[in-house]
């Protein structure tokens, strides 16, 4: 009878809210330790994650000695975490001499410190491409001169069950010669494909269609579902959840927004809404000098289909001028709730006051980190496989 072995053990570095720690429980992880420099995403992380030490402090202060001793480890297999790299966000301006840009360095030091058999390093999409990709050289040339081997891909959200089209580079490496680099192959498709058994993606209505509506503003703490889970993905994330929903608060619109909302249908933006409703700042960015529209600000005021999954949640989500996060069937942004659904964090999950925003639309979407930190697993058992044998 073969013996049962001990979970694998993690640490995430810049851990926020604790949604790659999420995920990596969800795979078989064992999370020994989150540090984050954010006191409030801190104080979330450790109420989801009880199990796990938690070190608030600046990453560029800690040693990977004080790492392990931290987390009460001699060593480490997997190594995970998300540098800040917002410099080269698709969503804000990029700005390559941004500090933030520079934090994977950090990472690379503790990785080179600590030594684990692997690591995971999660960023935004912007950096595989920024500057000819000149950043993503610098990476994994700095892994490689430490001894790991390094690979990098752009994975999408809902080819993983994410209700929401979220791309991310993704960075695996390993120390481990006989270890494969690969990554995991995505289990849903915007259409079912021919020969292969794969899920449909995981849609808004899917996602929050049991959550009660809310009539612009209300700002109960405790509500009912509004039915049984009506799709896998709600039975998901309501098992082990209490009877009613938390978190579920959304802001009314502004005057302003209120009006342009009305023009607004299911999966239309600012473009919807005709040129004598706009305010006069949206006037000017509607046409180009040739006078064709332009192609850019499509998804401000931007109203959810139910039948399509989200676009990426942001920590911008309670500003529908901002950004993809009208409410599908009401005039109102997205309760913390709903975006909380869209990352696909289960219903269980608390979110500690304040920041709510800046916690959800920050965080890693636990079933991503998931499917990852499962396969990763398979990595790490196929490269020890030949040394157990022998043993």
């Amino acid at each position: 009878m073969a013996l049962k072995r001990s979970r694998r053990i993690a640490v995430d570095l810049f851990c926020g809210a604790g949604g790659l720690s999420e995920g990596l429980r969800q795979a078989g992880f064992e999370t020994r330790l989150g540090l984050d420099i954010d006191p409030r995403a801190l104080a979330t992380y450790s109420q989801n994650h009880p199990e796990a030490e938690t070190a608030l402090a600046d990453i560029s202060t800690v040693s990977g000695k004080q790492l392990l001793r931290l987390a009460n480890i001699a060593d480490v297999d997997l190594l995970a975490g998300g540098p800040s790299c917002q410099g080269f966000s698709t969503h804000g301006k990029r700005i390559e001499d941004d500090p933030r840009n520079f934090l994977f360095k950090e990472f690379v030091r503790v990785v080179d410190e600590v030594r684990p058999k692997f690591f995971l390093m999660e960023n935004v999409k912007g950096l595989l491409v920024y500057s000819k990709g000149r950043f993503k050289n610098l990476i994994e040339d700095a892994f490689d001169r430490i001894g790991y081997r390094v690979a990098s891909k752009t994975l999408c959200a809902a080819d993983f069950g994410v209700p929401q089209l979220r791309h991310r580079v993704v960075f695996i490496g390993t120390r481990l010669s006989r270890a494969e680099l690969s990554f995991p192959s995505g289990t849903h498709s915007a259409e079912r494909s021919h020969g292969v058994e794969m899920s449909q993606y995981v849609t808004v209505e899917d996602a929050i269609g049991d959550l009660p509506r809310l009539m612009s503003g209300r700002k109960n703490t405790r509500m009912e579902y509004v039915s049984a889970p009506t799709s896998e993905f709600q039975h998901y994330v309501r098992e082990g959840a209490e009877s009613a929903v938390t978190l579920h608060q959304a802001r009314g619109l502004s005057d302003q927004a209120a009006k342009i909302a009305k023009f607004v249908g299911q999966g239309e933006g600012l473009r919807a809404v005709p040129v004598a409703h706009l305010p006069q700042r949206f006037k000017k960015m509607r046409r180009i000098s040739n006078g064709a529209l332009r192609r850019d600000c499509t998804t401000l005021y931007y109203r959810l289909h139910p039948a399509r999954p989200a676009y990426t949640i942001t920590c911008y989500y309670t500003n529908v001028a901002s950004g993809p996060f009208l409410h599908p069937w009401e005039d109102r942004c997205l309760s913390h709730r709903e975006a909380a659904r869209l990352m696909s964090f289960p219903d269980h999950y608390q979110f500690v006051a304040p920041s709510f925003p800046r916690q959800i639309g920050n965080a890693v979407p636990p079933l991503m980190a998931a499917a990852i930190g499962r396969h990763i697993l398979g990595l790490l058992d196929m490269a020890e496989l030949p040394r157990r044998r022998a043993a």
